[in-house]
């Protein structure tokens, strides 16, 4: 299954960071919530037994994101999966309209 663009952006519109920001939320996305961003690093899981080869994250590539009220950001994938990224594996290409 390829989810297609309005399911990606519908997935990253409903993520609990458009809701409500922590105290915690970073400073340097200035209140803002990323909707897109391009990876510095092509990033697989930290587990080994959950890196399948679908599960990656691709240097260049652009990824829409979930992202929580605490500021923390997953790549939402072309299956639906969601991968979690380091703040210096990404830089934010696109942030949400509020």
């Amino acid at each position: 299954m390829c989810l297609e663009t309005s399911e990606k952006i519908k997935i990253a519109s409903e993520c609990p960071a458009m809701k409500m920001l922590y105290a915690q939320y970073p400073e340097r996305y200035n209140k803002r919530v990323p909707l897109k961003v391009r990876m510095l690093d092509t990033v697989v899981p930290g587990l080994p037994f959950l890196n399948k080869p679908y599960l990656e994250a691709t240097e260049g590539q652009e990824y829409y994101v979930w992202v929580n009220s605490y500021g923390a950001v997953s790549a939402i994938l072309d299956g639906g999966e969601r991968l979690g990224l380091k703040p210096n594996e990404f830089e934010v290409t696109e942030w949400h309209q509020k």
